[in-house]
């Protein structure tokens, strides 16, 4: 990228155009002013938004924009106004985008010393990559549902990956899509882990053939693998077994079930942000495309920002984690625990979320496993369906068999509310 001298009547120019009502619907939040190094161009800047803000137009007389930011900078104003009344704005316009991003980039160089100093680089790496995100947003300018059918009605259908649970994917359409986050809500060792593997089984299976990414941060990679294995051969390996004899079997069940692909990533520690896509960038690098991200429990990702309060830094990871969903374009699952509540519930609701419910607006599904002790002893769970942004609505509760011994979640038919016990 060509970098530019900015001067000063060119940096005026760049402000006139905050008075400029077609360039501000599409560039409003573009210009800031700590973009603007000069003190008044920086005050101006920052009276001319709290204008519009404030009362919702632009300033048309200069003394407004005076009033709010001192009468020292009288003069600058009425250069600023003039140059917006004379219209000749054209390359000033073309140029505020890379204008925004080397101020940016400036500020976030600045900004990133002290981290870089400590050995901590997430948040300058963050910094850098929301500088370069600047403008992107305002390239397009949107697309009309009828003039641009071909552009949103495939591709929504295309990117849905099932879950192999036929009751599920129903009242999903077809599977989850992108950029969607879904979510499995349980009490403790209550099979979020193994619903997770039915998914990942589901999606790679007969039927779909897609290619999935596990990311694991409770156990390690070899006991995911064990649990996939168990969901395609039916059934655990022991001790006791011919392993050599279980693993013939393995392969011939997954040479007939499992055309797609499923690589386990993590293995029971904690992950940044950046080790996450770093994983993913470098899957694509060997030619791995992902059709689906499962995380067996995002709440364990360091969160690329620090706050105080810990609900505040779940909702950055899930909205960081439903990014992810965006960015690499597959959808993604993962798992979020239950609260002490929870335990003796028969129906649990997205109000016994652990933690931080905000996941819960963030999240596009949710769906909680309810199990009673007497389920348990018979083999059986039903599925809540807790949120549903898209989708069919016709029920929200899913009987199945839970086969523990094969990681196996199995729906069998809807159950309306009304009918259970405890609704």
């Amino acid at each position: 990228m060509t970098s530019y001298t900015y001067e000063r009547g060119f940096r005026l120019k760049i402000i006139s155009l905050l008075l400029d009502s077609s360039w501000i619907a599409t560039y409003g939040t573009l210009v800031k002013p700590e973009y603007f190094e000069q003190e008044d161009e920086e005050k101006i800047t920052a009276a001319i938004l709290a204008y519009r803000i404030t009362y919702n137009k632009l300033p048309r007389d200069p003394d407004d924009i005076i009033v709010l930011c001192g009468a020292e900078y009288a003069l600058t104003v009425s250069k600023i106004f003039d140059i917006y009344e004379c219209g000749d704005n054209a390359l000033a316009s073309d140029k505020a985008i890379q204008f925004a991003k080397e101020q940016a980039a400036k500020i976030a160089i600045l900004e990133s010393v002290d981290d870089v100093e400590k050995g901590e680089f997430d948040a300058p790496i963050k910094r850098m990559e929301e500088v370069i995100k600047i403008g992107q947003s305002m390239i397009s300018p949107g697309i009309d549902p009828i003039r641009d059918v071909d552009k949103w009605l495939y591709s929504y259908w295309n990117a849905k990956v099932r879950t192999g649970l036929y009751h599920l994917d129903t009242l999903l359409d077809g599977g989850l899509g992108v950029p969607e986050l879904g979510l499995i809500l349980a009490p403790p060792n209550r099979g979020k882990s193994m619903t997770l593997i039915s998914i990942g089984y589901g999606a790679a299976s007969i039927g779909s053939g897609k290619n999935v990414v596990h990311f694991t941060h409770e156990m390690s990679i070899e006991q995911v693998a064990k649990r996939y294995a168990a969901r395609i051969a039916f059934k655990f390996p022991s001790r006791e077994d011919n392993l050599s004899i279980y693993e013939d079997e393995l392969l011939e069940q997954a040479r007939k079930l499992v055309p797609g692909n499923i690589r386990i990533i993590g293995g029971a520690q904690r992950m940044t942000t950046s080790d996450f896509e770093g994983h993913m960038d470098r899957l694509l690098e060997e030619g791995f495309k992902p059709d689906l991200i499962i995380d067996d429990y995002p709440d364990l990702i360091i969160p690329p920002k620090s706050y105080h309060e810990r609900r505040f830094e779940l909702s950055a990871i899930y909205e960081w984690l439903r990014s992810m969903s965006d960015k690499y374009q597959c959808p993604i699952w993962g798992a979020t625990q239950g609260n002490r509540d929870s335990l003796s519930k028969e129906i649990i609701t997205m109000a016994y979320i652990a933690e931080d419910i905000g996941k819960a607006a963030i999240a596009d599904v949710i769906v909680a496993l309810c199990q009673t002790y007497e389920e348990e002893q018979m083999d059986q769970c039903r599925l809540f369906i807790a949120k549903l942004r898209d989708g069919s609505k016709k029920t929200n509760l899913i009987a199945c068999k839970f086969y523990s011994d094969c990681q196996a979640i199995i729906t069998t038919d809807f159950i309306h509310m009304k009918d259970e016990k405890n609704a």
